[in-house]
């Protein structure tokens, strides 16, 4: 599989719910970098972090999907255009993903954090 093919495929499981799966696809050495200082997110996590900050999405927003627009890559980096929606919150997200050994190694959110705030559960 080239790099966008490894990608959709973690969108694919993480949109099925199969997060066993989708946490299988990431490397040993995974980083997501969530920019900011207020939003639940973040900061940047290894894998189990992620995995901790993926198991407060429920408790944070009703029906959220992430759904791939399109995808742009070269070589082992691709930045993807997501439609990003929940109960109250119709947005776009812009993600940046590196891969390695057909794993994801590095996700970087560039997330409409306004939209996911006004969202969120109170």
């Amino acid at each position: 599989m080239d790099s966008k093919e490894i990608v959709q495929k973690g969108y694919d499981l993480f949109a099925k719910g199969d997060m066993e799966g989708f946490m299988n696809m990431l490397h040993d050495d995974f980083v997501f970098v969530y920019p900011g200082d207020k939003h639940p997110f973040s900061g940047t996590h290894n894998k189990e972090g992620w995995q901790q900050q993926l198991m407060k999405v429920p408790e944070l927003w009703s029906n959220f999907q992430v759904t791939v627009e399109s995808m742009i890559s070269e070589g082992d980096k691709v930045f993807i255009n997501t439609k990003a929606t929940a109960d109250g919150m119709d947005t776009i997200f812009g993600h940046y993903m590196e891969v390695k050994d057909d794993k994801l190694l590095k996700f970087i959110a560039y997330d409409d954090t306004l939209s996911m705030f006004n969202a969120m559960k109170k």
